[in-house]
């Protein structure tokens, strides 16, 4: 039997003292009873760590980090797997073996991905060697994240080798749908490979990108053997039969046919430690649907929120749905006694839209304030007549009221140090639905990659674990009230189109005529591309926000302003 134990823990981007704490309290803790311990890609440096890598001091901190964590575990008779960058004549994105002290395998990334989120052609050099190690007769091959989507190269090549354990370090990014297709593709490379395979994630929030953990351990077979938690910083462990590979193999003719045409790759480290006692393992269950996402904005504010130094936060309540799950998320995150809801009402606020603001913050037991702004509204209309003349109601004036309401909250950030949570969502970003400077200005949007469809079902779904938002919220047709009896449907196509219309556009690169061809109007969509397009000076200084869709409004979306091209 190999003990393993899958460590998914949760970095800070540069926090290197805190990320090798975090390391080397999980290797105290578990090193006893395990053989191997696994950590994921780049884990000692945070990910991910951008330009950080193109700075030399950084890279040199990054290496002293890696050589104290060799003093901090040479008493330990455990070996140890993590990832972090790693000069070598030129700069790698490095898998790490460490045992007693001293570094007994190096493994560099190989395919490097520059596609979506990802730059790292920008930073690494390829590697082009695989590596084995082996423990107690056992041999262990490895693989960085990228690596693992290509089935007949790096990983094809070490099992071919004799490798009986394949282990695979990463810092894949969650989106909504991932996870089924990652353990469906992992099970399929196990089995391909005949061998255990054990998949290592980081879990937690970087800015925009959120990592959901989930790491596993799967099975010859392809079956799940065990399976950490989601969203949560987890450590599972598990012994593994080695001795299922090596039947399975005896008895399947082709695989060694295949085998004894692949090059021998002899093991870097041949290691022997002493036994341990079995464990079990376990699977946690893997969410969906709505309480798969509501957990995932959970964690990236949480996360983006604390990782950035703040305590608190602050968001304008409206009485709408935005506003109120933000509220949630917020309360949920952080806990009632960090949040604070202000109600900022005009001339065009409703009596209902205070009262939903209200109940929902005494339901959260959230702190809850009111701040007229109509006498700072009437002000700057009054200051601008003797430069400018009456000039009649109009868009502008619906801008400042928000614009106001910006302020009172970014005083009240300043002032008391809080984060201001923005309120708004996908389908106002990205059609320009919102204020720039005004009700889409905050320290992060927890909503910007939801859209308005969605946001609606979440609420619902925050509601059956205990009913805080006020049920006439659902009820009423959404309104920026900024206006007398305005409705968003005045200026948007109905949310039940619109949103599959943006879905088909952004996240799939539909032109409009496939658009046109899935049965929507041509007048629609016409519209509603010429609202992308037309906003993207909006979106360049929208504030950070969790990116739960295959491509969000952020790194993976790099549209110019300037844009002539209609389609």
């Amino acid at each position: 039997m190999l003990n393993v134990s899958v460590a998914q823990i949760n970095p800070t981007v540069g926090d290197l003292e805190g990320n090798l704490k975090k390391i080397e309290r999980v290797v105290r803790e578990f090193g006893g009873e395990s053989h191997l311990i696994v950590f994921p890609e780049l884990v000692l440096s945070g990910y991910p760590p951008e330009d950080l890598l193109l700075r030399q001091d950084f890279v040199k901190e990054c290496m002293k980090a890696l050589t104290e964590l060799k003093k901090r575990t040479k008493d330990l008779d455990t070996v140890i797997v993590l990832g972090t960058p790693y000069y070598e004549g030129d700069l790698f994105n490095t898998l790490v073996v460490l045992h007693g002290g001293e570094v007994i395998g190096l493994y560099h990334k190989s395919r490097l991905p520059n596609y979506g989120v990802f730059d790292e052609l920008r930073y690494f050099r390829e590697g082009r060697e695989p590596m084995l190690i082996s423990i107690n007769g056992w041999k262990i091959g490895f693989s960085i994240c990228e690596d693992t989507w290509y089935p007949d190269e790096l990983e094809r090549r070490t099992a071919l080798a004799g490798a009986e354990l394949l282990v695979s370090i990463n810092a894949s990014p969650y989106h909504k749908g991932k996870y089924a297709f990652r353990e469906g593709f992992l099970r399929a490379r196990a089995e391909d490979n005949i061998c255990f395979f054990i998949y290592a994630n980081l879990v937690g929030g970087n800015e925009e990108l959120l990592f959901d953990g989930r790491s596993l351990v799967i099975g010859p077979l392809g079956d799940v053997v065990g399976r950490a938690k989601a969203f949560e910083e987890d450590v599972l462990t598990i012994s593994l039969d080695l001795s299922r590979v090596r039947r399975r193999r005896l008895i399947d003719l082709r695989w060694r046919n295949a085998a004894k045409e692949q090059t021998p790759i002899p093991p870097r480290a041949k290691l022997t430690l002493p036994p341990k006692e079995e464990r079990k393992g376990r699977t946690e269950p893997s969410p969906g649907g709505e309480e798969e996402l509501y957990r995932a904005l959970v964690l990236g504010t949480r996360d983006y929120v604390k990782k950035s130094g703040f305590e608190k936060v602050v968001v304008g309540l409206s009485g709408g749905i935005d506003s109120s799950l933000v509220a949630c998320i917020g309360t949920d995150a952080l806990g009632a006694e960090n949040v604070m809801g202000v109600f900022m009402p005009s001339r065009f606020s409703s009596r209902e839209s205070y009262e939903d603001a209200k109940k929902l913050s005494e339901n959260l037991g959230i702190e809850f304030h009111t701040v007229p702004i109509d006498d700072v509204f009437g002000a700057y209309l009054r200051s601008m007549i003797p430069a400018f003349g009456e000039m009649g109601f109009g868009v502008w004036d619906e801008n400042l009221q928000a614009r106001i309401r910006a302020n009172v909250l970014f005083y009240i950030s300043n002032r008391f140090g809080y984060l201001v949570l923005s309120t708004s969502n996908k389908s106002e970003t990205a059609t320009g639905y919102t204020t720039v400077y005004g009700d889409m200005a905050g320290g992060f949007a927890p909503l910007k990659d939801v859209y308005k469809t969605e946001v609606y079902r979440l609420a619902r779904y925050r509601n059956s674990l205990g009913e805080v938002i006020p049920l006439r919220v659902f009820e009423k047709p959404p309104s920026a009230e900024l206006r007398p009896d305005q409705k968003d449907q005045d200026t948007l196509p109905p949310y039940e189109v619109l949103d599959e219309v943006l879905r088909l556009y952004v996240e799939e690169n539909a032109s409009l005529e496939e658009i046109v061809r899935e049965g929507f109007g041509r007048e629609t969509v016409a519209k509603v591309v010429s609202m992308v397009r037309r906003s993207e000076y909006k979106r360049k200084q929208a504030p950070l926000g969790v990116k739960v869709t295959s491509r969000a409004f952020g790194k993976d979306w790099r549209m110019p302003v300037i844009n002539r091209y209609g389609a």
